[in-house]
């Protein structure tokens, strides 16, 4: 965990390593061979999930209901990305971020997140019956 000691923030950040199936040419979301802005949101999101998951009870988990982001620059395969979530406001189980992806030249994309808690068990048999499953 760490510290965003100007503001007093908590942030989280995660990375990866670049890879074949992460770039756009081999999701089909693009012709180009570098790092799809899907897979970018992927990694913001997980970031976020992980700082969330530190301020909710056991049994619970965090779902994505908000994502505001931009992909501004390229990145290609072998290069390590990663996603640095800041946590701006908690309020009730609703939880409200600014992520930033860089790699080793500099930022990539930028984002706001808003995650909401919900018990994990209730929320998965929702979904199954919501898809038929029971």
């Amino acid at each position: 965990m760490e510290f965003d000691i100007e503001n007093n923030l908590e942030t989280n950040a995660v990375s990866c390593t670049v890879s074949e199936e992460m770039l756009e040419k081999s999701l089909g979301c693009g012709d180009t061979e570098t790092y799809a802005i899907g897979m970018m949101v992927s990694l913001m999101e997980r970031a976020s999930k992980e700082l969330a998951d530190r301020h909710i009870p056991q049994g619970y988990t965090t779902v994505g209901v908000m994502l505001n982001t931009t992909h501004v620059a390229p990145t290609v395969c072998g290069k390590e990305v990663t996603a640095a979530a800041t946590l701006l406001e908690q309020s009730e189980g609703q939880f409200y971020f600014e992520i930033i992806a860089s790699d080793d030249r500099g930022v990539i994309g930028e984002a706001t997140h808003q995650r909401i808690a919900v018990p994990l068990e209730k929320f998965n048999q929702k979904a199954r019956r919501r898809g038929g499953v029971q």
